[in-house]
């Protein structure tokens, strides 16, 4: 069952300083809707305990937030999408040539994610050990962990908030990643000891993101043995909503720089379109791979020197985003375990739901990857498949004069993200 969480039903504005800590009062309070100011709830307004669920789902939106920022930064950043943008800070991370002090890279990627992982902390710290919060803290705790994960797949240093808002020290790539491990594991316990639908989405996810994790540490059969019973059909969907006014938090980020977004600057590049599906002017018989399909804009992107060839996986503000699914789990299972009959059987199961053929070459985890970068195009996956197996997946930009902007730059040979200049100034436990 697909998870349709509705998280738009609550949203908790505060102000957030040093990776988006929120200050939670313990204490009750009598009149929760009362608020001094109409449409900001102040954190001492907030009593944790009798508003759990609320507190839980806002972690968990900011988080969802930040996911489609992640996907799109890091998009660009492996050649899966184009940066049809203006702006030099954009620029960096399609030239894989990213300054510390980047203000966009700070203020669009760094601070959303790490403020998920933040209020997921606080949300089980104030929660966990309470009777009747336990899926609360179940949704709170896969929060943290997958921002745990996105962060350990795409920077090259990490840290989060430690408990009593205090902040973290530097962590390295393995660190980020282990410290996901026992927020799925918490995730999993208390999520496997309750019934429902939501209750069983929390617990799929994190066994696959627990999973995905473990791959990426190089802890193959453990990350099998994290997947097993997720069921094949299984998707979990970050929900979202198209309210005009709050389409920053509450729609999707990828369409946010698509056709018909905010900022038209997210750009399918050649690669892509000739083994995806143009569904330009709505053809009755389309050809090409039905996992990747765009469209012709018909006008150039925000930059005015790329064509507007937009993605339609995401065609609008409320189109939800896959986390976590049975496909990954798969994916998971197949390769850790890299046994070649295994292996091409899996593949050419994926080719055939492209409309390929079977697999004749010899390059088996090449090809599976070139499947998953198909079945899994802009979810946020590839800069950790890259990182895992850099030899193996398709289409990087190798550094030189490639750039497709020529104007603009060249490709510079990062592989990581660098930790934000003013995180490593600013926090005392790093600087």
């Amino acid at each position: 069952m697909k998870n349709r969480l509705n998280t738009r039903r609550f949203r908790l504005p505060v102000h957030l300083a040093l990776a988006g800590i929120l200050t939670v009062a313990a204490a009750g309070c009598e009149s929760f809707f009362e608020v001094r100011t109409p449409n900001v709830i102040d954190a001492e307004d907030i009593d944790p305990i009798a508003d759990g669920t609320v507190f839980s789902r806002s972690a968990f939106q900011t988080l969802g937030s930040a996911y489609g920022d992640v996907i799109r930064h890091t998009a660009w950043f492996t050649n899966e999408a184009w940066v049809g943008d203006t702006f030099p800070t954009r620029n960096e991370f399609g030239r894989r040539a990213i300054d510390d002090r980047n203000g966009t890279f700070r203020d669009e990627v760094w601070i959303p994610l790490t403020r998920g992982i933040s209020q997921g902390e606080q949300a089980v710290e104030a929660l966990a050990g309470v009777q009747g919060q336990e899926l609360n803290v179940a949704r709170a705790s896969l929060t943290s962990a997958y921002g745990l994960t996105l962060m350990g797949e795409a920077f090259c240093e990490g840290t989060m908030r430690q408990p009593g808002n205090e902040p973290g020290p530097l962590m390295s790539v393995e660190q980020t990643l282990e410290a996901a491990l026992p927020r799925y594991d918490q995730a999993i316990e208390l999520a496997g000891g309750l019934t429902g639908a939501e209750a069983a989405n929390i617990l799929n996810a994190s066994r696959v993101a627990k999973g995905r994790t473990l791959l990426q540490l190089g802890r193959t059969a453990d990350a099998i043995a994290a997947v097993q019973g997720v069921p094949s059909d299984f998707e979990f969907l970050v929900p979202f909503v198209d309210d005009p006014g709050n389409r920053g938090r509450l729609g999707n980020g990828v369409y946010f720089f698509s056709a018909g977004g905010s900022r038209e600057a997210f750009v399918v590049p050649p690669h892509y379109r000739e083994m995806g599906q143009d569904l330009t002017g709505d053809p009755t018989d389309p050809v090409g791979d039905p996992r990747i399909q765009f469209f012709d804009s018909g006008r150039p992107a925000q930059d005015n020197t790329l064509q507007l060839w937009s993605q339609l996986k995401y065609p609008s503000w409320s189109a939800s985003i896959r986390l976590a699914s049975g496909l990954e789990a798969r994916y998971i299972e197949v390769e850790a375990r890299n046994d070649p009959v295994e292996m091409l059987g899996f593949i050419n199961e994926r080719r055939a739901a492209g409309g390929h053929g079977p697999y004749e070459g010899d390059d088996l985890l090449g090809e599976l990857m070139a499947q998953r970068s198909i079945d899994f195009w802009l979810e946020g996956k590839r800069m950790g498949d890259w990182r895992r197996n850099p030899g193996s997946v398709p289409n990087i930009l190798e550094p030189g004069d490639n750039y497709y902007k020529p104007e603009v730059g060249t490709v510079f040979d990062q592989t990581c993200f660098p930790l934000p200049f003013d995180e490593r100034t600013n926090n005392p436990n790093i600087s």
